[in-house]
């Protein structure tokens, strides 16, 4: 494959997935994205303090607004933070290869046969696809097989069993999405099942 942008991928020899190409995370974005959820947990965290000042001087219903929203605030802030310093920790956000792709998330390597479809994320009418939705075949055992974190579990029933990728990498969605289904459809082809020969049925002569 020919990629468009030099500085967005460069084509490597994966360990596990053979020959792939790994598309360089956006540290511009990375970085932002990690204020900003940094952001989000301390107004949680400020939310969460008030709350509980609220419920010591008797005022319970406004106690429990400020706790559950700052909660929520605080843990979707954390979650994000966490995501962004994985990603961080590689020039890589997506790695597709032969037999499977890989992205910053500590979940190692997801194999093709693992994969039900792949197509962009839903937006909204005006908005672009920022991500690419991974469905997997049975999002149960996947999250067995890959010995997900509670949260990871979680997010993965909350999506309906689907994996959004490349959100953040420098190449754009469509190149990302063109690359994983052509990888996809390379492997399905190379792994379709041979159909067993026919077999010769002959008739049988009667006996006088």
């Amino acid at each position: 494959m020919t990629v468009s942008e030099p500085t967005a991928a460069v084509e490597i020899e994966h360990p596990t997935l053979g020959a792939a190409v790994a598309i360089y995370d956006d540290r511009r974005k990375s970085r932002r994205k990690l204020l900003t959820a940094s952001g989000m947990a301390a107004v949680g965290a400020v939310g969460v303090i008030l709350g509980l000042g609220d419920f010591a001087n008797g005022d319970g219903t406004g106690g429990s607004v400020f706790v559950l929203a700052g909660g929520a605030l605080l843990t979707y802030g954390i979650n994000e933070a966490r995501a962004t310093l994985m990603r961080l920790r590689t020039a890589f956000s997506l790695i597709v290869g032969e037999t499977g792709f890989e992205y910053a998330f500590g979940m190692g390597s997801i194999a093709w046969d693992e994969v039900a479809s792949v197509g962009f994320e839903r937006v909204a009418r005006r908005g672009k696809p920022g991500a690419v939705k991974v469905q997997v075949k049975v999002p149960d055992e996947f999250a067995a097989r890959h010995e997900l974190s509670l949260p990871a579990s979680l997010m993965l029933r909350i999506n309906d069993g689907a994996l959004y990728v490349a959100r953040g990498a420098l190449m754009p969605a469509a190149g990302v999405l063109d690359l994983m289904n052509q990888r996809l459809a390379e492997f399905r082809l190379a792994h379709k099942p041979v159909p067993a020969p026919a077999q010769t049925v002959r008739p049988r002569t009667s006996r006088h």
